[in-house]
């Protein structure tokens, strides 16, 4: 039962995920070039360990911020059919792609169990782009680059 329960957690993650790139995509123009990104996260506060919760909380931020990006430099329709790959090959690696962040405010939510952030994250795009490049997935990624400020 609990194997399934995870299956299930994992698809809903998925969808979750391709909804965002929906939502994103159509949204693209208002997200700043620079490759900053407002995000919230929470993570899980397991037996009363509210600093791995913060950590949890911080890496779905960043992971978030990362995911953003890389629905402003793919079509969606690139990024739903290639999801897997993604996910194993440049999600998986979110801290490595960010060049900063900064927590505008965090607090542990105590009654539901969750510690919740809101990140400023600087993400850096040419990397990603670079990343996205490798994999084959889109030229159009490599033509969106040219539109970000150079970064020095």
């Amino acid at each position: 039962m609990g194997v399934e329960k995870a299956l299930m957690n994992r698809r809903i993650r998925s969808l979750c995920v391709l909804l965002m790139f929906v939502a994103l995509w159509s949204s693209s123009q208002a997200q700043d070039a620079s490759g900053m990104q407002i995000v919230r996260g929470q993570g899980a506060i397991l037996r009363d360990d509210q600093s791995k919760a913060r950590e949890r909380a911080i890496a779905s931020s960043l992971r978030q911020a990362l995911e953003q990006t890389v629905a402003e430099l793919l079509d969606p329709a690139v990024s739903v059919s290639h999801l897997q790959v993604l996910q194993e090959q440049i999600y998986r690696r979110s801290p490595q792609y960010v060049r900063s962040y900064r927590v505008l405010w965090e607090y542990p939510d105590l009654q539901q169990q969750v510690y919740r952030v809101e990140l400023e994250v600087e993400v850096a795009v040419e990397t990603v782009t670079q990343a996205i490049t490798r994999l084959g997935l889109s030229q159009a990624a490599q033509e969106t680059l040219s539109e970000y400020p150079k970064q020095f």
